[in-house]
C-alpha cells in the first residue's frame, strides 16, 4: 500500500515536471507576451495572495458555487427519491427532465440575467441548474437499482414508506448520491467560472475577463491555476466524505 502511494506521488511529480519543462520551452519559442513563462506566472500567482487582491474574488466565487450546489443537491435529492419511489411522480416528471437535461447550464445565463439581473441570484440559478441534474439522475438510478429481494423483504416486514426509505432505500442509494454530488460540484465549479466571465462584477471568472481586456495573460493563467487547485480541493473533500459515509461497502466486500 505504501509503495503504491509512493509510486503515485512520484508519477505526479514526474508528470508536473514534464509539463513545466514543456511550458518553459514553448514560452521561449513564442512571444512571451502572449505565452508567459512559468516563472512569470508563478510570480503573478504569489503576488495575488501576498497583495490580498484575490481573496474577495475567491470568496465570491465559492459562495455562489456552494449555495447553488446545495440548492441543486436538495431539489435533486427530493425529486430523485420521489420519482424513484413513486411511479406516478416519475411519469409526470420524466418527460420534462428529459427535455431540459440536454440544455447546457451555461446557456441559461441570458435568461438568468433577464430574470434576476447581474449578481449572486442569477449565479445561484445557473449553478442550481448545473448541480440538479447529476444529483437527480444518480439518486434516481440508485433507487431503481435496488434489488427486488430488498423490496420484497420490506413488504413482508410491513415497513412503512418512511421506514422503507430510512432503513433500505437511502443507505443503498447513498453511494450513488455521493457520485452525483462529486459530479455536480465539478459542473458547478466550471459553470460559475464561465458565468462570471460572461456577466459579473466580482469573482475569479471576472478576473479572467479583466485579464483579457488588459492583455495580461500571466494573470489569466495564474487565475486558471487557482481555479484548478480549488476545484481539486472541492473534489477531494467530497471524496473523503464519500469514503467516510460509505465505509460499510469496504466491510461488506471483505
Amino acid at each position: 500500500m505504501v509503495e503504491k502511494k509512493l509510486f503515485e506521488w512520484l508519477g505526479a511529480v514526474a508528470s508536473f515536471s514534464l509539463l513545466i519543462i514543456a511550458w518553459a520551452v514553448f514560452s521561449m519559442l513564442f512571444n512571451s507576451f502572449i505565452f508567459p513563462s512559468p516563472i512569470e506566472v508563478a510570480k503573478t500567482f504569489f503576488e495575488f495572495f501576498l497583495s490580498g487582491e484575490i481573496y474577495p474574488h475567491i470568496f465570491a466565487t465559492l459562495k455562489r458555487a456552494i449555495v447553488g450546489f446545495f440548492l441543486g443537491l436538495i431539489f435533486g435529492c427530493v425529486l430523485g427519491y420521489l420519482t424513484g419511489m413513486i411511479k406516478w411522480v416519475n411519469i409526470l416528471v420524466k418527460p420534462i427532465v428529459e427535455l431540459v437535461r440536454p440544455i447546457p447550464p451555461i446557456t441559461w445565463t441570458p435568461l438568468a440575467i433577464l430574470w434576476f439581473g447581474i449578481g449572486d441570484v442569477s449565479a445561484f440559478f445557473i449553478i442550481f441548474i448545473a448541480s440538479f441534474f447529476p444529483v437527480f439522475t444518480n439518486v434516481q438510478f440508485g433507487v431503481n437499482s435496488l434489488p427486488i429481494v430488498c423490496d420484497r423483504v420490506s413488504k413482508n416486514c410491513s415497513l412503512s414508506f418512511s421506514q422503507r426509505f430510512v432503513h433500505i432505500i437511502f443507505p443503498f442509494s447513498l453511494p450513488h448520491l455521493m457520485v452525483g454530488c462529486r459530479t455536480a460540484i465539478g459542473w458547478a465549479w466550471m459553470c460559475i467560472i464561465s458565468a462570471e466571465i460572461i456577466a459579473s462584477s466580482q469573482g475569479l471568472g471576472y478576473l479572467i475577463e479583466i485579464g483579457r481586456f488588459t492583455l495580461q495573460p500571466d494573470r489569466i493563467i495564474a487565475i486558471m491555476l487557482i481555479v484548478g487547485i480549488i476545484g481539486l480541493v472541492l473534489q477531494n473533500v467530497l471524496r473523503v466524505m464519500e469514503i467516510k459515509l460509505t465505509s460499510w461497502r469496504s466491510v461488506s466486500n471483505e
